[in-house]
């Protein structure tokens, strides 16, 4: 878990990597001065963009393939140039865009929804190749029961069919989450709150 003043740094270090992305500067170094041991782990990462309390962009990945310190750049940009669902963020944007970053534990299986702890599980719904994911903040946003948590993730996240829903494996994940000052972005399922 990390304190107050590095998640400061590591969010101040998200900003500048998107600041140097757009101005076509070199990327910043990795903070020295920041929990290294941490950084160097493979966890699942998550970075969310939104300006007031719109969604503006979020890209993660639910398993650390490469060390945070390398993930963290990576997903920061991908959130802000690569969701398909937004045009890229402009330099002017940037100026009223928060950044919410989300650490992943490491996903584990559940026998169903009823084992979901809203506010407090991510989810990960998969069925063959078909996977869907919601961050824990979803189940706050929306108010939704266990099953409606479930449900939207297996039909709408994953694209599975009511019959094939019933045999899909859930998995749940807690995240650890932090967001610029002043940023109200839902944090019951952080382990900060």
């Amino acid at each position: 878990m990390l304190n107050e003043n590095d998640q400061k740094t590591i969010l101040n270090y998200a900003r500048a990597v998107l600041e140097a992305h757009l101005q076509e500067k070199s990327e910043p170094v990795f903070p020295s001065n920041v929990d290294a041991a941490l950084f160097d782990e493979r966890r699942g990462i998550f970075v969310t963009l939104k300006i007031g309390k719109q969604l503006r962009g979020c890209i993660g990945q639910i398993l650390g393939y490469q060390p945070l310190r390398e993930s963290l750049p990576e997903m920061t940009c991908a959130a802000a140039f690569g969701d398909p669902r937004f045009p890229p963020v402009t330099l002017e944007e940037l100026k009223s865009v928060k950044l919410h970053i989300s650490l992943l534990t490491v996903p584990k299986p559940v026998r169903s929804f009823n084992d979901i702890r809203l506010g407090t599980d991510g989810i990960i719904v998969t069925y063959g190749r078909k996977k869907g994911v919601y961050l824990p903040e979803v189940a706050t946003e929306t108010g939704w029961s266990q099953k409606e948590f479930f449900t939207s993730c297996a039909l709408e996240k994953a694209g599975l069919s009511a019959n094939k829903m019933e045999k899909a494996l859930i998995e749940v994940f807690q995240t650890e989450g932090f967001e610029e000052e002043g940023y109200s972005f839902p944090s019951k399922g952080s382990k900060n709150s």
